[in-house]
């Protein structure tokens, strides 16, 4: 099946962006803390373009369907803090694309965090006020119409959750069951954020199609369990249509999906991720930023404390960090 899943996605078009595979390390120190053997984590805070981070797995995808089109214009949207922009931004800059990015903020009167590299990177940003998602993105759907007649632009969806942006996390599943196998580890479990699920499907859609090595947890970091379930759904649906690979079984069965650390939901700490972003730092060197990947150490903690990872338990770091350096 590895041989089947990867050659369809061979298939599949894609701009080599990220430096694969990113590396795979223990945490010995919180192994110590917790008494646990074998506690990891999957760096895709290093893939290696930009700030790094998990949606530049996506956009090797939607940058190479974009290619394929005759793109010559990357959109992307999302708030001033979106590390997808930034990373679209890198992406533009690597692959000679110019790239415009609209925020649902106002425009900062000092560049920090992630809006300063947007700069660097020679984005055009534009920004719309505190409106909300479904405003700007109506304000991207005009933009895209009035640059119609003289460029070419290509629409990053969804903040890259799409079937064919979901396709760069079942990927990574065979790259991670690599590492895990010529370490000699048989079971882990894979503790990953869900926001509106685009990650989150690719893990789980990977790791049905591989026979199901890993156990999957996704921490919601944003909707109950039940609106998160059917973002993933939705979004497996478009995967599985460009993969042509079905997938196996009863989505419920296949993964965990836990709301219990969201706290009040995106971008909005709970004393315990809050707590974590120190924590974390001091324990082992590595910086996570304040309300997405602190809510899954959190909950990854909490299971290996209540002893439901029987294996090695693994922490798939999704970058963002940089966000940090404006939450403060």
């Amino acid at each position: 099946m590895v041989l089947s899943l990867e050659a369809a996605l061979e298939q599949v078009s894609r701009a080599r962006l990220a430096v694969l595979p990113t590396p795979l390390e223990p945490l010995s120190n919180w192994e110590r803390e917790l008494g646990h053997p074998g506690i990891y984590i999957k760096r895709d805070d290093m893939t290696g373009l930009g700030p790094g981070g998990n949606k530049l797995r996506s956009l090797e995808f939607l940058a190479g369907e974009a290619l394929e089109q005759g793109a010559d214009t990357l959109i992307a949207a999302g708030p001033l803090q979106s590390n997808l922009c930034t990373l679209a931004a890198a992406a533009s800059a690597k692959l000679g694309l110019r790239c415009i990015l609209v925020h649902n903020g106002e425009k900062p009167e000092r560049l920090e965090g992630r809006v300063l590299p947007n700069r660097g990177l020679g984005a055009e940003c534009r920004y719309r006020g505190p409106v909300d998602a479904g405003v700007r993105e109506q304000v991207v759907a005009e933009l895209c119409r009035e640059l119609a007649s003289s460029c070419h632009p290509y629409v990053i969806r969804n903040g890259a959750t799409t079937g064919r942006g979901a396709l760069g996390y079942v990927q990574a599943v065979p790259e991670l069951e690599r590492q895990f196998r010529e370490r000699g580890i048989r079971q882990a479990t894979l503790f990953a954020p869900g926001g509106n699920g685009g990650g989150a499907t690719g893990l789980i859609y990977g790791n049905a199609l591989l026979g199901f090595p890993f156990q999957v947890v996704i921490i919601s970091v944003e909707d109950d369990r039940e609106t998160l379930l059917a973002h993933i759904r939705q979004t497996l649906q478009e995967a599985e249509e460009i993969l042509g690979l079905p997938f196996p079984g009863s989505l419920e069965e296949a993964c965990v999906v836990d709301d219990t650390f969201r706290g009040e939901g995106w971008s909005v700490n709970t004393p315990a991720s809050s707590r974590m972003v120190g924590a974390f730092a001091r324990r082992e060197g590595i910086l996570v930023e304040h309300v997405y990947n602190s809510k899954v150490l959190v909950g990854m903690e909490a299971y290996i404390r209540d002893g439901r990872v029987p294996g090695a338990a693994c922490y798939l770091h999704t970058g963002g960090f940089g966000s940090l350096f404006a939450q403060y």
